[in-house]
């Protein structure tokens, strides 16, 4: 490569780092969905873990605490794997930005191997 293709190079931005930005900025919108979500979840299941034990235990069916331990489950059963994919998406822009960072490494390899000589030339000058 020549040192006027270097410098164009060096001077415009990698897609990955843009992509890695999104992926990022996606990521923690599910996190924090998903913490809202928990934060709402333990109130509700305050409000069922406040009847005592033997009360929740002879809850009959149709009644309001089973129901509630219902949508307790529920929602548990969704908001794990959507915590997860929160984590993973968010672990997936480091993926893009770490290939950025081997693109960047690659060029200044580049760049040095196009100076070098130059650099070689001016030392035996002076």
């Amino acid at each position: 490569m020549t040192n006027e293709e270097l410098r164009i190079q060096s001077q415009k931005t990698a897609p990955q780092i843009k992509i890695a930005g999104g992926i990022w900025v996606v990521g923690m919108m599910i996190i924090m969905v998903a913490s809202v979500i928990w934060v709402v979840l333990a109130v509700f299941a305050g409000d069922y873990y406040s009847s005592s034990k033997p009360v929740r235990d002879a809850a009959e069916a149709g009644s309001g605490l089973l129901s509630q331990l219902a949508i307790i489950q529920g929602i548990k059963a969704w908001l794990i794997p959507l915590s997860f994919l929160g984590m993973a998406t968010y672990l997936l822009g480091f993926g893009f930005a770490f290939a950025n960072i081997l693109q960047n490494v690659r060029l200044r390899g580049d760049t040095m191997a196009a100076a070098l000589p130059e650099l070689k030339a001016r030392k035996t000058q002076g």
